[in-house]
C-alpha cells in the first residue's frame, strides 16, 4: 500500500516533534513536508532545536520547511495534516487548508467546539466521525481534532465504568509542565511550588467531556448531561498529567464489579488493531502508591503505542460514587499519539 503524505503543522515545538517520531517509518504515512513560522521557510528541519530525547528522526531531518498554504504542499502531494499550531494560528491555517482539500488531524483547540467538527478519542466515539463525512459533503477536506490532554486521560479512565450509569464528576488535575508548551512555565514559578489556576483548562474539561460522550444524531452531537466540576493545577512534574476523580453513579456497585470492568475492557473491533492503538488503552494497577508519572507515563503495547494507555489505581467504591487516582501521557496520548491514532481510524473507515 502506497503511504499518505502527509505535513507536520508546528513541527519546531515538542508536540511537533512528537509527531515526527510516530510518523517516522509508520506503516500508513510519510511525512512529505515539514511548516512553521514564515521565519522557517527554507531552513533544514534537522537544524532545529530538539525538544524532546529521541530528537529529530534521521528520514526526515533533511527536509526543508515548507510556506504554509495550500499551493506549497499541494506540490508535495501533501493529502494529511497533522497540526500543532498554537489556537490563534490554527484558526485560519486549519480552516484554509481543508478547504484546499487537506485533512487535518489537528492537536489545536482551534473548532473542538465547534458544532461540525468532532472531538474524537477512538475508543470512546469513533462513532463521531460521521462528522467529518458530513464535512466532506460542504467541503474538499476536513478537521479532526482531539481532546485537550486533561480530558483525554479523564475520558479513557471513565470508559470501563460507563454501565454503572454516570450522573456527576468530580475532578482535580495535576498537570505537568510540559502541557505549557515551549518554554512554557518561568522556572521560578513552578519551581519548589504548585500553580492553582490554569486559564481556560476547567472549563474545557466540562465542556469537552459532554461533547465527547454525546450522542450522535444523524449531523449534530447532543450533549451528555453529567454535572462536571474541575480544578486544574499546574505542578513541576515533566510529563503526565494525573486526576484524582470522583464518581457518582446511578448503580451501586461493589468493588469487585468495579474492578472487573477494568480488567476486561477491551476496545471496539473498528480501533482494535490500529498501528498507534494499545492493546490495552486502560490499565488498572494494584499498587497503592501507583500511578506515578515517572514509573507509568509510558505504558502501553505494542511499542508503537507506548505512551497512549491511561494507567488508573487507588480504586476505590463506597455506595454510588467511585473513586480512583488517573495518569496520562500529556505530550502522546494527549496530544499527538492521539492525532495519529484519529488518522488511522479515519483511513481504516475509509475517509482518507
Amino acid at each position: 500500500m502506497k503511504k499518505i503524505q502527509c505535513v507536520v503543522l508546528g513541527a519546531t515545538g515538542v508536540v511537533g516533534q512528537h509527531f515526527l517520531r510516530l510518523l517516522a517509518s509508520h506503516p500508513l504515512f510519510q511525512v512529505a513536508a515539514v511548516c512553521a513560522s514564515e521565519g522557517r521557510i527554507g531552513q533544514r528541519l534537522g537544524d532545529v532545536n530538539a525538544l524532546i530525547p529521541e530528537g529529530i528522526p534521521a528520514e526526515s531531518a533533511d527536509l526543508r520547511f515548507s510556506a504554509m498554504d495550500a499551493k506549497s504542499l499541494a506540490s508535495l502531494k501533501v493529502q494529511v495534516a497533522f497540526s500543532a499550531l498554537p489556537t490563534e494560528v490554527a484558526k485560519e491555517v486549519e480552516k484554509d487548508l481543508a478547504a484546499a482539500g487537506i485533512h487535518i488531524f489537528s492537536n489545536a483547540g482551534a473548532y473542538r467546539m465547534d458544532d461540525r467538527v468532532p472531538i474524537l478519542i477512538p475508543e470512546v466515539n469513533h462513532p463521531h466521525l460521521a462528522l467529518a463525512r458530513e464535512q466532506l459533503q460542504h467541503s474538499k477536506g476536513f478537521i479532526i481534532t482531539n481532546a485537550n490532554c486533561t480530558t483525554t486521560g479523564l475520558a479513557l479512565a471513565l470508559l470501563p465504568i460507563l454501565p454503572f450509569g454516570i450522573r456527576k464528576l468530580v475532578v482535580a488535575s495535576y498537570q505537568a509542565i510540559s502541557g505549557a508548551g515551549y518554554p512554557g512555565v518561568p522556572a521560578l514559578d513552578i519551581s519548589g511550588n504548585v500553580i492553582p489556576y490554569i486559564e481556560g483548562e476547567e472549563s474545557k474539561v466540562r465542556k469537552e467531556v459532554a461533547k465527547i460522550f454525546g450522542c450522535i444524531q444523524e449531523t449534530t452531537i447532543e450533549p451528555m448531561d453529567w454535572q462536571v466540576y474541575a480544578h486544574c493545577v499546574r505542578v513541576p512534574t515533566l510529563v503526565g498529567h494525573l486526576l484524582s476523580v470522583h464518581v457518582e453513579v446511578e448503580n451501586e456497585p461493589t468493588l469487585e464489579q468495579v474492578q472487573a470492568c477494568f480488567e476486561n475492557y477491551q476496545p471496539d473491533r473498528p480501533v482494535q488493531g490500529l498501528p498507534t492503538a494499545p492493546v490495552k488503552p486502560v490499565v488498572l494497577l494494584q499498587e497503592k502508591n501507583r500511578p506515578q508519572p515517572s514509573r507509568d507515563v509510558m505504558l502501553g503495547d505494542p511499542v508503537r503505542a507506548q505512551g497512549m494507555t491511561v494507567a488508573v489505581g487507588r480504586l476505590e467504591v463506597e455506595k454510588h460514587v467511585i473513586r480512583m487516582i488517573a495518569l496520562s501521557n500529556n505530550l502522546i496520548r494527549g496530544a499527538a499519539g492521539g492525532s495519529v491514532l484519529n488518522a488511522e481510524l479515519a483511513l481504516r473507515e475509509g475517509l482518507l
